[in-house]
């Protein structure tokens, strides 16, 4: 016959008792959640809602090229799996100021060890790929921002004047070489020429001279090395475009977040219409960005402290499909 356990109740603290039902009652409401509590996980819930909605949005639009790849559903929770750790283990060793274990990883971000460790054995890959990329956008932007400003290698206006492609004596010599010279020594001159020329920014004149296209702010992302640099011009587009968004819904203050505008016709476009407006949304964003990075490499102060943030302004032209997503969404705003 099974033994059955007896509660030890010279262990229960008595003094703990309710002695009247008005106190049960009292304990019972204050375990309670209230009306505002309640209103308050229900508007976070909602909360939530929008933003798995705003992730399904996000996303929607690049499943075809992840499917185009070869990748399947694991292959992109893998590559969800990889940022969301990285984001849970930066902001631990944060609050707790040490190295987080993997299996204290694998416990808050509801995954197994040996997920974690396949993960992490992934992601060093790919990081060592990304901090190349992004190595490369700053030798680039480095050595354009001193063609326009050092008033050696450029003229009136912060016009940049052409470069010699081979070095040669002479006091009146400017060459390409002198330029990465000046800009950071330790830039290796034949790659970072390479770089350029690939990045559409400069061309070479009569296999002589070396002339500049663009300055540093303007990006165009079909430049690079085929389809894997426009996907890496793509992927710091939509990373900054994504980070903006993410400030402005973390911002307490409306102060603090960063503008953000958007323009969409009133109407569905002919082709004729379409393509004029794309060329002049072009020619007006390629001025405005050429502006602005004049006012940067004249009227900015030194930084009081290296962050290693930078700060910029992209601007792109879209189209957008008027579906039932979009009709519904609207419905319900205007209720």
């Amino acid at each position: 016959m099974p033994r059955v356990s007896q509660i030890r109740l010279d262990r229960v603290p008595w003094t703990d008792v309710p002695t009247s039902g008005a106190e049960l009652q009292n304990r019972f409401d204050a375990g309670r959640p209230n009306v505002n509590q309640l209103a308050v996980a229900q508007s976070d819930l909602r909360e939530r809602q929008a933003f798995e909605h705003l992730l399904e949005q996000t996303l929607a639009p690049l499943m075809p090229i992840a499917i185009s790849y070869g990748m399947n559903a694991n292959d992109l929770a893998l590559a969800t799996r990889v940022v969301y750790l990285r984001e849970m283990e930066a902001r631990l060793q944060k609050e707790r100021g040490h190295t987080i274990s993997e299996a204290r990883l694998a416990l808050v971000a509801g995954l197994t060890r040996r997920e974690v460790e396949r993960v992490r054995r992934g992601a060093s890959g790919k990081d060592s790929s990304r901090s190349e990329s992004a190595e490369q956008l700053t030798r680039i932007a480095v050595v354009l921002s001193a063609w326009h400003t050092n008033p050696r290698f450029s003229g009136a206006y912060g016009v940049p004047l052409d470069l010699d492609l081979n070095r040669s004596e002479g006091p009146a010599n400017r060459s390409i070489a002198d330029l990465i010279e000046t800009a950071c020594a330790e830039l290796p001159q034949a790659v970072t020429l390479d770089e350029l020329v690939a990045q559409g920014v400069v061309e070479l004149v009569g296999g002589t001279l070396v002339r500049c296209k663009a300055r540093a702010a303007v990006s165009r992302s079909k430049a690079g090395s085929g389809k894997e640099g426009l996907l890496a011009q793509y992927g710091r587009f939509l990373a900054t475009a994504t980070g903006t968004v993410a400030h402005n819904i973390a911002a307490e203050n409306s102060s603090d977040a960063y503008f953000d505008r958007l323009l969409t016709s009133d109407g569905p476009l002919s082709d004729r219409t379409r393509r004029l407006f794309h060329a002049r949304a072009m020619a007006s964003a390629d001025a405005f960005l050429t502006e602005l990075d004049s006012w940067l490499s004249k009227d900015t102060d030194e930084p009081t402290e290296d962050s290693g943030r930078l700060f910029g302004v992209g601007v792109f032209f879209f189209e957008e499909n008027r579906g039932e997503d979009s009709a519904s969404a609207e419905g319900d705003a205007s209720q």
